[in-house]
This record gives structure tokens, C-alpha cells and sequence, in this order.
């Protein structure tokens, strides 16, 4: 008998193409889809698995959704913080579902159509980059358990995104491998983050309060402390003929503290929320930070000190620019992924 995999789809490319390789690799794939926000099935889902013959099992993941990633979000920015829900929903909502639905239906691994690979070494099993540069969600995912990563696969991460949409046309999915990719945060659906928060909690109010700089002095007025993240110079006051940017938000004391570009590059970060797969990897010679996806990374090398058991402190080879508390950071050992966690400041 052909062995079981469950595989999460969502009706886009990746997931169905995930499907298809493990179908061809001799798995007897059951489809699973996830209803974290909308609880209709995803348009042409049902169609794609009748097409390959494959069962379609449903899940209503919802109210954890909300509570995980949604709520989280919101506090978040609601104490001067700058949320990645999409780290948050991959690390404790998405992969534990897939997991729990395999499970009770008495399935042993789980597919995703996530652009990383995974490799078993000295017998714990460890993310890697995926081989597309401009594709690879190694970043998203440093949260991953043991227990996840040794039932999962995640074929794509060997092939480009090119190389995917190549694979589905061949099949005769052409209009499939032409769908516009869904951009951004899912449950915003292209709305505002800030009109989305106000919906969510229309008696919060956005109070405008003073901009100063580094030494305190009052320099001009914000309009709602919800409008502003680190690294912004739109609504920003210009000094001596040089725009200034956010440096920090103060939530306690209504104020956002502002300062030039030069100034908002730091050497050292602290993170919370470590996780890891062995703390030794944590201090190896070679270890590079990611603290943006795709964007502006500081280069070289870094070093990390424990300073308690829920904070980490990370020494940098060159600054960072414009970091925020409430971002996630992934470390790196060359293309295997070690760890990461929540920037606290």
C-alpha cells in the first residue's frame, strides 16, 4: 500500500503542485485545507482535488486564528510594536493544525507547499533555505518543533518558483500557473492594517501627542501613535533641512521619539522568544541574521550572549537599520536555519 501524507492546500500553485510532485513520488496524498479567517473553500480547490483524485478533508481553525495571530497582532501594535503575523500563524497555528488533522485521521507526515527544505543531522532535523532566493520563507519558520519537522516535507524547496508554475502548466493548468499570487497579510484582504485595527476596537482612540528628539525637546505633533512604525519619514517634522524618521514609539507617555537617518542604525539587538534546535549551534563561528524577509539585512557576522533564560543579546558585525521591537529574527549557519525570535529592543 502506497504511504499516506497529508498535504495543506490552498488552492494556489504551490499547494497543488506540492500534491502533484508527492502523487508522483508514489504518496497517496489526502488534501487538507484550513479555514483560519473566510470558511468557504478557496475557489477551484474542490475541482483541483477531484482532478487528481485526491480526498479533501476541512478543518475550522478560526477561533484559534484569531486568538493566536489576530488578537496578537492587534495588542502588538496597540503597545507601539511591530507584529509579522505571518511568523506567528506558521509557528503556532498552520503547522500544528496540518499535524492535528494528519493525526486524527491516522496520517504520519505532512506536506506543505512552503519554499524551504528540510534535513535530518545528528539526528535532529533542521529548515533550510529554500533554493529560489526571491521564494525562500525560511524567516517565517524558525519556530518549528522537532516533532513538526520530523513528519513534514516540503518539496518545493528544491525547485524555483518558474520552475513550479512550469510544472503546472505542463499538466494542463496553465490559467492555474497565471493566478495572481494573494499579497501581504491574509485577514487584512488588502484593507489598511490601522482601519482594520480601529474596526476591530472602535473605542480605541487615536490620540495625537508630541514628536521630540533624542534629548527630549518638543519638536512637533503625531497624529495617533497607530499611524507610525520605526524607520517612517512620512508626517515626520524636518530639522535644519534634514528629514527625520521615527526612532521609537513611547505607548506609556503618548509620544514618538524622532531622530535622523544616521541615527537610527544599531549594533546590538536583544531577542525573546528564542527558539532552537541545539543551543550549541547558537554559538558557532559563522552566524548571520536575518531581521527582514526580503530587504535591508545587516551584513557579516554575529555573536550571541545569553543574558537570561528569556533574553538573548545579539552583537552585530555592521548595524541594522530602522529595527523594531515585536519583529521576528532567524539565525543562520550558512543555508541552515538555527534558530530565531522576537526583537524586544
Amino acid at each position: 500500500m502506497k504511504p499516506e501524507i497529508a498535504v495543506g492546500l490552498s488552492g494556489g500553485v504551490d499547494s497543488f503542485v506540492t500534491a502533484l510532485l508527492l502523487q508522483q513520488r508514489g504518496f497517496r496524498v489526502v488534501g487538507v485545507n484550513l479555514n483560519l479567517w473566510r470558511k468557504e473553500i478557496p475557489a477551484g480547490l474542490s475541482e483541483l482535488c477531484t482532478d487528481l483524485k485526491i480526498p479533501l478533508l476541512q478543518y475550522d481553525g478560526v477561533e484559534l486564528f484569531r486568538q493566536k495571530v489576530v488578537d496578537t497582532f492587534i495588542s502588538e501594535y496597540l503597545s507601539g510594536r511591530t507584529p509579522n503575523p505571518c511568523t506567528g500563524c506558521n509557528n503556532t497555528v498552520k503547522w500544528e493544525l496540518l499535524r492535528k488533522v494528519a493525526t486524527e485521521a491516522g496520517i504520519e507526515k505532512i506536506a506543505t507547499g512552503h519554499y524551504v527544505r528540510i534535513k535530518e543531522e545528528e539526528e535532529k532535523f533542521y529548515l533550510y533555505k529554500g533554493i529560489d532566493p526571491q521564494k525562500d520563507q525560511s524567516y517565517f519558520l524558525w519556530g518549528l518543533s522537532q516533532e513538526i519537522l520530523c513528519s513534514a516535507c516540503t518539496p518545493l524547496g528544491d525547485y524555483t518558483k518558474t520552475e513550479v508554475k512550469a510544472l503546472a502548466a505542463q499538466q494542463g493548468y496553465t490559467l492555474l500557473a497565471r493566478k495572481k499570487e494573494s499579497m501581504g497579510i491574509c485577514f487584512l484582504e488588502g484593507q489598511d492594517y490601522r482601519e482594520f485595527i480601529l474596526q476591530q476596537i472602535p473605542q480605541f482612540a487615536e490620540n495625537s501627542g508630541n514628536i521630540v528628539d533624542l534629548s527630549g525637546a518638543i519638536i512637533g505633533r503625531h497624529k495617533g501613535l497607530l499611524n507610525y512604525t520605526i524607520g517612517q519619514k512620512r508626517d515626520m517634522p524636518v530639522r535644519n533641512g534634514f528629514p527625520l524618521y521615527v526612532a521609537r514609539i513611547d505607548v506609556a507617555s503618548n509620544t514618538i521619539v524622532a531622530a535622523e537617518k544616521s541615527e537610527l542604525f544599531s549594533h546590538t539587538l536583544w531577542l525573546e522568544h528564542l527558539r532552537f534546535h541545539r543551543e550549541s549551534d547558537l554559538y558557532a563561528d559563522k552566524i548571520e541574521i536575518k531581521v527582514r524577509g526580503l530587504g535591508l539585512n545587516p551584513p557579516g557576522y554575529i555573536r550571541v550572549q545569553k543574558e537570561s533564560e528569556h533574553l538573548w543579546k545579539i552583537n552585530l558585525a555592521a548595524p541594522a537599520w530602522a529595527v523594531a521591537p515585536g519583529q521576528p529574527a532567524a539565525l543562520y549557519c550558512g543555508e541552515r536555519l538555527i534558530g530565531g525570535g522576537i526583537i524586544s529592543r
